[in-house]
């Protein structure tokens, strides 16, 4: 019976000194680097979570940049005014206005990938600043510009051009579906992120 409370009271004696150690640590973490201790730290996992999401979001609207890059090929080197026979061989419909505007926002995916490392909440608001004006603005013009073909399609199969072997009305339309995930997503998660670098932001402010 004795040694059974002796045994219970020296575990007890380590569970106050592990939490007085702990205790300590905490206040000292707290003190020295000004940051709130968490056992869960929910900010820092949530960052560190949505900017690998985010990056892998820009990289796949950098892909889909590649390609519309190779698909206006033929337009822009007329536009500059040189001659390139082999890209006048692929016959694809002229550039439609929408699609150029698009292409501006691979700039603001380079810029809301340079914001992750350094959690730059400014680069990162430029980020969906641009993603709005040069990625969800021509995307909406776009669904208003293919409205009439992709209707035609639906109901009589109709179509005017056509591009790499397919009905370019569905390609439009295929690839604006996707720009519209991407970008809802990249915002989304920059939304995320924004709320949860405040805190550390809040306490620089306060420094």
């Amino acid at each position: 019976m004795a040694a059974d409370l002796q045994g219970r009271t020296a575990v007890t004696t380590g569970t106050e000194k592990a939490l007085r150690g702990s205790t300590k640590s905490g206040i000292w973490l707290q003190e020295h680097t000004r940051l709130p201790v968490t056992f869960g730290l929910p900010q820092y996992t949530s960052s560190s979570i949505n900017k690998t999401r985010l990056r892998f979001d820009i990289f796949l609207h950098v892909l889909l940049g590649l390609l519309m890059l190779v698909r206006l090929a033929p337009g822009m080197t007329s536009l500059l005014g040189m001659n390139a026979i082999a890209l006048r061989r692929w016959d694809l419909p002229h550039p439609r206005p929408w699609e150029y505007a698009w292409v501006f926002s691979l700039i603001a995916a380079v810029v809301g990938w340079r914001s992750t490392p350094q959690n730059n909440a400014l680069l990162l608001k430029q980020y969906m600043l641009g993603t709005v004006i040069f990625g969800l603005i021509p995307v909406v013009f776009g669904f208003i510009e293919l409205s009439d073909d992709m209707y035609d399609y639906i109901t009589e199969r109709k179509y005017t051009y056509v591009m790499f072997g397919m009905p370019a009305v569905v390609l439009w339309a295929l690839f604006l579906a996707i720009c519209t995930q991407l970008h809802g997503f990249g915002l989304y998660f920059s939304v995320v992120l924004l709320k949860a670098w405040r805190p550390r932001f809040d306490k620089l402010k306060a420094r």
